[in-house]
């Protein structure tokens, strides 16, 4: 099995194998990002490696750092999942991401709670 490189920065990489997404940091430190059905599409790290996301089949931000791999999944819920195409980072704790019809959309997350998800339940 081959994985592949959705995103890389100084200290984490994010990859996936088929439908499994993963962030491995630069000490060895791995974290599941969860199953992408279809893959995932997408993925960024943030600039200042706080925290990174992964998309495709909805999206999936995780923390790094100090809470490494604690998670929290978006559009991911049958009846609300959306097919993510591109991502990009407008700000400390804020994205944009691109769905299917191009069109563009935002998300801030400061406050979220990441504890409450993790991948692969």
């Amino acid at each position: 099995m081959t994985q592949q490189e959705l995103a890389r920065s100084a200290e984490y990489i994010i990859q996936h194998e088929y439908e499994q997404a993963m962030v491995t940091a630069a000490d060895g430190r791995q974290a599941s990002l969860g199953e992408f059905y279809g893959d995932p599409a997408v993925a960024l790290i943030d600039g200042h490696e706080k925290w990174c996301a992964v998309a495709g089949e909805g999206l999936v931000i995780c923390k790094l750092g100090e809470k490494f791999g604690l998670c929290q999944a978006y559009y991911r819920q049958p009846g609300e999942v959306r097919w993510i195409t591109d991502l990009r980072q407008t700000g400390p704790f804020a994205l944009e991401w691109r769905d299917e019809d191009e069109a563009w959309h935002s998300l801030v997350f400061e406050a979220v709670d990441v504890s409450a998800y993790a991948p692969g339940r």
